[in-house]
Order: C-alpha cells, then sequence, then structure tokens
C-alpha cells in the first residue's frame, strides 16, 4: 500500500459496502411497525439491537482479528455471512429463531465496520484521511436514508420478508466484486491475546479508546431519533430527511476537520446539539430538528476523523475501530429501549438527546483531553 496519493474508487467500492452494512440495523428499524404484526406480542425492539450484541462482546476483539487475518479476508468474510443470513430471514421462523440470525448477524456487521475504515484510512494520502474519515462516517446516515425511500415500495410488493431478501442478494451481487478490487491491507499474522489483555490494552490506552467513546455516545441518540421523532413532530416524511441532515453534518465534518482537530470538532457538535435540542423542546419546530441532526452527524464524522489523529500505523487504527465497534454498539443496543421508555412526549425525546450530548461534552471531552496528552 501507498498514501502518496488516494485511490477514491476502491474508497468508494468500500464505502458502497458501508451502506449495506448500515442496512443490517436499517432494515430492522424501518420495518418496525410491520415486524411487531409478524411477531405479536414478542420483544420486537430486542431484534433491532440483536446485531449490537456481538459487537458488545467482542468489538475491541475485532481489532485485533482483522489485523491478524488481514482487512481483506475480513471484508470477504463478513459480507458472505451477511449475505447467507440475510436471505434466511427472507424465511417464515419463529421469533427465537429470528433472533438468533440477529445476533449471528453481528458477526459479520462488526468485521465490516472495523475492517471497512481501516482499509479506507490505508487508501487515503495523509491529507485526504479525514476527508475519506468523513465520508466514511456518512456510511450510516445514507444507508437510513435510502432504504427510508425503497422500503415501503418493497414491502408493499412481498411484505417486510422480501426486504431482508433483498439485502441479502445485494450483498450476494457485491462480495464478487470486493473479492476481485480489494487489495490486501496488513498483512495477515500475529496471534490473538487474551480478552482480558484485549481490553488492558484498548482501555488504557486513550489513543484508541477516545473515539470510540465520544462515538457510542453519540450513537445511543441516532437511531432513537430516527425511529420515534418523525411521530413526535406529526412527520412521518421526516423519517428519511433526519438520516439526511444528520450525514450532511458527517460529510461536513471531514473538511473542517482538516482545519480544526476532529477530537475538539466532536465536542464541539456535541454541545451545540444539545442546545439545538433544548430550543426543539420549546418550539417543535422541524428546521431546529434538522440542525440539531446536523450537529450530532459533525459529532460522527469528527470521532472516525479522529482515529487516524490520534492512530498512524493500520494495526493501531485498526484497535481504535474495535472500540469503535464496541462502544457503538453498546449505544446502539441501550438508546432505542431508552428512548421508548420516552417517546411518549416530545420533552421526553428531547430530554433524553440533550442528557446524552451533555455526556458527550464531558466524558468525551476527558477522554480526548487525555488522548491529546499522551500523543504529545
Amino acid at each position: 500500500m501507498t498514501d502518496s496519493r488516494t485511490n477514491w474508487p476502491l474508497i468508494a467500492l468500500l464505502w458502497t459496502t458501508g451502506l449495506l452494512a448500515a442496512a443490517q440495523f436499517a432494515k430492522l428499524t424501518l420495518t418496525f411497525d410491520a415486524l411487531t404484526q409478524v411477531y405479536a406480542g414478542a420483544p420486537v425492539a430486542l431484534a433491532v439491537s440483536g446485531v449490537s450484541v456481538v459487537g458488545i462482546a467482542g468489538g475491541a476483539l475485532a481489532g485485533f482479528f482483522v489485523a491478524k487475518i488481514g482487512a481483506r479476508r475480513a471484508v470477504l468474510m463478513a459480507v458472505a455471512v451477511s449475505s447467507a443470513l440475510s436471505l434466511l430471514q427472507g424465511l417464515e421462523m419463529s421469533f427465537a429463531v429470528f433472533m438468533a440470525t440477529r445476533i449471528l448477524e453481528g458477526f459479520g456487521h462488526l468485521l465490516l465496520v472495523v475492517a471497512l475504515p481501516t482499509m479506507m484510512a490505508a487508501l487515503a494520502k495523509p491529507s485526504d484521511k479525514s476527508v475519506v474519515m468523513g465520508l466514511w462516517g456518512t456510511f450510516f446516515g445514507v444507508g437510513y436514508a435510502l432504504l427510508a425511500f425503497v422500503i415501503p415500495s418493497i414491502e408493499a410488493w412481498g411484505g417486510v420478508r422480501a426486504v431482508y431478501v433483498g439485502h441479502g442478494l445485494l450483498l450476494a451481487a457485491i462480495l464478487p466484486v470486493v473479492w476481485l478490487c480489494l487489495p490486501r491491507v496488513m498483512a495477515a499474522g500475529g496471534v490473538m491475546p487474551n480478552f482480558i489483555a484485549v481490553h488492558r490494552a484498548i482501555y488504557a490506552n486513550p489513543s484508541y479508546f477516545a473515539p470510540g467513546l465520544g462515538h457510542g455516545i453519540y450513537t445511543a441518540i441516532f437511531i432513537a431519533l430516527v425511529a420515534f421523532l418523525p411521530a413526535k413532530l406529526d412527520a412521518i416524511w421526516l423519517t428519511p430527511v433526519l438520516p439526511l441532515a444528520n450525514l450532511s453534518g458527517t460529510f461536513a465534518s471531514g473538511f473542517i476537520a482538516r482545519h480544526i482537530p476532529a477530537s475538539k470538532l466532536s465536542i464541539g457538535g456535541f454541545a451545540v446539539a444539545g442546545i439545538l435540542f433544548a430550543v426543539l423542546g420549546m418550539s417543535g419546530s422541524i428546521i431546529v430538528a434538522l440542525c440539531a441532526m446536523f450537529a450530532t452527524g459533525v459529532t460522527a464524522g469528527a470521532n472516525f476523523a479522529a482515529v487516524p489523529e490520534f492512530n498512524e500505523t493500520p494495526q493501531d487504527q485498526a484497535r481504535a475501530n474495535g472500540a469503535m465497534a464496541q462502544l457503538g454498539n453498546i449505544g446502539t443496543f441501550s438508546g432505542t429501549p431508552i428512548y421508548a421508555l420516552v417517546a411518549a412526549s416530545l420533552w421526553g425525546i428531547v430530554g433524553v438527546s440533550i442528557i446524552i450530548c451533555v455526556a458527550g461534552v464531558v466524558f468525551a471531552g476527558f477522554a480526548y483531553r487525555l488522548a491529546r496528552k499522551s500523543a504529545a
């Protein structure tokens, strides 16, 4: 690999693969009502977060695993497994079996969200790394926005199961493309450390865990707001628009991070978003809601850009991305159930959002400060 120039075509392919990783969450969030009818009385909200279980348990190990087998092999394995499981979800099955497929799907998702940004950073020259990581940070928002537009038509044609089959077919279609195009990033090798040693190595080093902490706090907001905020504002049409506002901020953060350190930009995004959520609670303004989502998007992109800010080698970046995956999955797992408890009122939703943003300013801000000191 060389970083003398940025390989934009391959980066675009990796980002596109990331959209299908985002769809592993989006396809459940956006078919939530239909799925509650299919599995009446079942805790369907847990199925939304089911993919997060593996990330919570093994996110920290994932970076070492990707470094051991190589990022290319990790992507190929993840796409193949994810395709098979999504196709399986197109079949009639009990909720227990469906939940099991969701948890197993977490293996593929975890490998993708660690290996893909690691490869993207390796394919970018130094001056483009923050832009590339800002682009990567948009994968969740773009994935949600695209699916929000197409899922209603697919459901009307073939039902909720057709959505999952379609996702599996797209993954199957992209598998030979990544097989042919992706280079080897990080030579496979090394020994996997034990579970406790991995966590000690990552969480004793703020350069590894600070971006992940910011990301985990952010992810507690995003999926839940897309699921609950449009109905509370009596504007269901916002379902595809909120992710677009979010990803606009994420993409913009990559360019802003060329002039402002990403670690400081992340905290600024949390602060601005917290203020905007307070204004949203008082006004109920859709414009303010979109601005708040834009601000959270800036934070999301800045957290991704902070990985290469503090970690120069692909191996270090893979470990930092492992922490991103683990802490991010904790956020996605906990966010939806927490918001579900307060979703009866707008102030309940914005109140939780304000608390999360304040936590981002305080805790992620402290972690980033430690990372800057350790890098000095």
